[in-house]
């Protein structure tokens, strides 16, 4: 991903740990033959009562105290230990730990789960934690766009929501559901048309590595391996996107979100010959008229840095690849490239 999530913002989730513990309180309990404590005692006692009155949450936690009645020893601890290592998110996403999915799981316990984190994931929002979290992300960033394309901008928090992903989705991890740790604010073309309930944790070749939103490692994309005038027109160059660093990380990150693919489509396509005026544009603005190859890498060194400040604004994170690129092509030669940008950055 291009830039990480401050991990502040998932300090609030009182939630999650509250249900967690009723959980294991109610596997405790059954497995031992005592009596479940009776509603909302069954929940710790600092939330008792922000809870007691959420019906829907103690009929679920009803429904699933019912539906675990017979399982065995080896069963309650299977589930227990689903419980504690779908979220350890970060060790997850890294690969230093794994976890069972749904499906693994004893099949009474399957639904039951679902039904209870489904609906705790809602009172996020009508408890405030949803629209605290997304405050505290959008007055973080500089640009106010999403995370994994750098394309699609954010609205600010008095608007509609932004759709909120489960990164680990909780159709396959159920109990990391009301986490928010691993809640993530992401584009609406990247959450609802491409990372939908894919696996983050495992493809198509089993395990693998992902990003952490709320951790440090990100990525850069360069176009330093494109040609000039090779594209589907002969104007535009023939695109090579990568990753920096080229990384297992970076893989998965693509595969989930088909950047390489959107971004030549989308966005690199319909966009270079605008680019290019908006290179003469800022010539004329900054006087620059380069007259032979010196001037002209002088030029585009100053575009570069230009767009560089920009950061992640106006996609200029792709544009100032694009430029990179050619500066490179300048470097070594390309006569032709040369010619048409003094020609364009002196009209």
């Amino acid at each position: 991903m291009l830039f990480v999530l401050p991990k502040a913002a998932t300090a609030n989730n009182w939630l999650h740990d509250c249900l967690s513990a009723a959980v294991s309180t109610i596997h405790h309990c059954v497995q031992a033959g005592a009596s479940v404590p009776a509603w909302p005692n069954v929940l710790p006692v600092p939330h008792r009562t922000r809870l007691r009155r959420r019906t829907g949450l103690r009929s679920r936690l009803a429904a699933y105290e019912a539906a675990i009645a017979g399982l065995g020893a080896t069963e309650h601890a299977q589930v227990l230990s689903a419980l504690d290592e779908q979220n350890r998110i970060g060790d997850l996403l890294c690969r230093a730990c794994d976890c069972e999915c749904l499906d693994d799981l004893p099949a009474a316990v399957r639904q039951p789960a679902v039904e209870l984190f489904s609906f705790a994931f809602t009172l996020l929002t009508d408890l405030g934690i949803r629209d605290e979290q997304y405050q505290a992300i959008f007055a973080d960033m500089g640009a106010k766009v999403c995370p994994f394309c750098g394309c699609e901008y954010f609205d600010a928090p008095t608007a509609p929501r932004e759709a909120l992903d489960h990164y680990l989705a909780k159709s396959v991890y159920p109990f990391a559901g009301v986490s928010v740790r691993n809640l993530v604010p992401m584009g609406e073309k990247c959450n609802s048309r491409y990372k939908r309930d894919v696996d983050i944790l495992r493809g198509a070749n089993g395990r693998r590595r992902a990003f952490d939103p709320y951790g440090q490692q990100t990525a850069q994309i360069t176009l330093d391996q494109s040609t000039p005038f090779e594209g589907t027109d002969g104007d535009i160059p023939d695109w090579v996107v990568e990753f920096v660093p080229n990384c297992e990380e970076s893989d998965t990150w693509d595969e989930v979100f088909d950047l390489r693919r959107r971004y030549c489509r989308d966005v690199l396509d319909p966009g270079f010959k605008t680019w290019i005026w908006w290179f003469r544009n800022w010539c004329k603005a900054a006087n620059h008229r380069p007259t032979n190859e010196e001037s002209l890498l002088a030029a585009l060194e100053g575009y570069i840095q230009y767009l560089s400040g920009m950061g992640y604004n106006e996609r200029a994170f792709l544009r100032a690849a694009v430029f990179r690129m050619l500066r490179s092509q300048c470097v070594n030669g390309n006569s032709r490239l040369i010619a048409l940008l003094i020609d364009i950055a002196n009209q």
